[in-house]
């Protein structure tokens, strides 16, 4: 597909995105819309032990909860629709690639378009959609490749305690 995308002029080095909402399979209020570069290969079992959510349960959300709270169908989630997320319940992670970026290129509520917004483009709406720390993070991708789980019960198996004789 990124080949057949094709800016020029003065957006001719934009990033175009990809994005994915995730949810925990056991704790189905912890969401996230991921949003990273197209041609950023990171792999969801990585992703899975960097977020707070036990090994093997990131599994993509469902169109129900993508309507109701994100306010788009399947199969045109964006990084746009974090405005309609007034309980701020989606944690927004943004691909460090999209923000270095000259532009970055997002699908406009209609996944039949692309649109191209600046760095700053990208903050105002974040500070728009009145996100935070807590609920929006710039992350490196490069930086959780075959990163070992820290978490109890995120694929980290605890060291074995020795019997009491």
């Amino acid at each position: 597909m990124i080949e057949t995308v094709k800016f020029d002029g003065e957006h001719a080095n934009t990033v175009l995105a990809k994005q994915l909402f995730l949810h925990d399979k056991k704790k189905k209020e912890n969401m996230w819309l991921v949003c990273a570069a197209v041609d950023n290969d990171f792999d969801l079992k990585d992703l899975n032990k960097y977020l707070p959510c036990s090994s093997g349960n990131l599994r993509g959300a469902d169109a129900e909860s993508l309507e109701k709270i994100l306010g788009c169908r399947k199969g045109i989630v964006n990084y746009f629709s974090m405005i309609n997320d007034v309980q701020k319940a989606v944690k927004i992670i943004v691909d460090k690639r999209l923000i270095d970026a000259e532009f970055a290129s997002f699908h406009p509520m209609d996944n039949t378009a692309s649109t191209a917004i600046s760095k700053e483009g990208i903050l105002k709406l974040k500070e728009l959609a009145g996100r935070d720390e807590t609920n929006f993070e710039i992350l490196d991708f490069s930086s959780i490749a075959g990163i070992p789980s820290a978490k109890p019960g995120a694929g980290a198996k605890e060291p074995k305690k020795p019997k009491a004789e």
